[in-house]
């Protein structure tokens, strides 16, 4: 019991400090990405060619933006708010067979409304002419039949790198660059290439183990195992994991597909080519690579995949279905194929760690980043 005119310590509201922030992002917070969102959106925006000649259209510049965005977190879930009204100048030339230009027009692509409430479908795009003229509404008849989509395709890449963090990814990326020119600064470029797989340092060795030194006889056993491990396909082992989110499939699609996404999960330097079968990705800081071989959205990925501690060209492949068999609740099937029995440094665990790795790493990462969890 306090003494009279004494409080009660246990009553006493204290400053905690660091020990009493906002933890795990558990309390509501909202970030207004107003300025954010029109920055990127004329740098998106900008100079896409639209159509090729003969009457071959571009856009020139962000004209306007009106609205807001806004991005709130709760419990460490991104909740994004946003209404957006855009318009984008256009500017075309018509040419004869020569390659003479026989006329030109401008104008504005009028987007109404890019919200969240449509994050998933095409926005409607208005074409208006700036003048009244024959080449005016040529150019406006081909930008409607055959010039939407690289407009559109920019569009869904601003809406999935604000849904998935906006200004963080940007000041993300700005901060991870230069912390490696620093990094690279200090070692006079030498270590470089080993500094670029420092990255995300706590995900990647859980995802891809350590490296030790080997001992002469772990340095046989890796020789050993390489006949077998290099081809991927003779001895290699399988991989099946079955995981369930309370999402959309074009949601986990995204995932794996978008660059900003795959920064947030991994909280590391990653770059993701998925526009077309073929293109390069890259997890962890290096640490994961491979390339696209299928990409048909929003339910099935096939890569061709490989840890860095794995014999050099040897790779596995991994196919990603994704199903929803009930509204809002999507089941995500992962087939990994000739993973070989042993890595470069002789460890034989490799099915177990790249295991470990998709669970940990990948999968219960994105069920707290993204709050997808079942």
């Amino acid at each position: 019991m306090a003494k009279f005119d004494e409080a009660d310590p246990r009553w006493l509201v204290k400053d905690m400090g660091e020990a009493g922030r906002n933890v795990n992002n558990w309390h509501w917070t909202e970030r207004d990405c107003t300025e954010w969102a029109k920055q990127r959106l004329g740098e998106v925006l900008a100079g896409i060619q639209l159509t090729q000649p003969p009457a071959a259209v571009r856009t020139t510049s962000l004209e306007s933006m009106s609205g807001d965005a806004f991005l709130n977190i709760r419990k460490n879930k991104l909740i994004p708010s946003y209404d957006l009204e855009v318009r984008v100048g256009w500017a075309g030339e018509l040419t004869d067979g020569e390659g003479n230009v026989v006329g030109s027009a401008t104008g504005k692509l009028h987007l109404p409304h890019i919200g969240d409430d449509n994050h998933d479908e095409d926005p409607e795009i208005r074409i208006v002419c700036d003048t009244n003229s024959s080449e005016a509404e040529r150019l406006k008849a081909v930008v409607h039949k055959d010039g939407k989509r690289p407009l559109l395709d920019a569009v869904h890449r601003f809406v999935a790198e604000l849904r998935a963090g906006g200004p963080a990814l940007t000041e993300a990326a700005e901060a991870t660059a230069a912390a490696a020119g620093a990094e690279t600064a200090a070692n006079g470029g030498a270590n470089g290439a080993s500094a670029s797989g420092q990255d995300g340092a706590n995900g990647a060795a859980a995802a891809g183990g350590a490296q030790p030194k080997l001992s002469s006889g772990d340095a046989a056993k890796a020789r050993a195992a390489k006949a077998s491990s290099s081809s991927g396909g003779s001895g290699g082992k399988s991989i099946s994991i079955t995981a369930k989110f309370h999402c959309r499939p074009a949601d986990i699609y995204e995932c794996f597909t978008v660059e900003g996404r795959v920064c947030v999960f991994t909280q590391s330097r990653a770059t993701v080519q998925a526009t077309a079968p073929g293109g390069a990705f890259s997890w962890y800081g290096g640490s994961i690579t491979g390339e696209f071989l299928e990409l048909s959205a929003p339910h099935r990925i096939v890569m061709r995949w490989r840890f860095n501690t794995w014999e050099d060209g040897c790779f596995s492949k991994v196919v990603i279905d994704i199903s929803e068999p009930e509204h809002g609740n999507t089941v995500v099937q992962i087939l990994q194929t000739e993973v070989p029995p042993a890595d470069k440094f002789g460890n034989e665990d490799t099915a177990d760690v790249t295991e470990r790795g998709w669970q940990s790493q990948v999968l219960q990462r994105i069920r707290q980043v993204f709050g997808y969890g079942v």
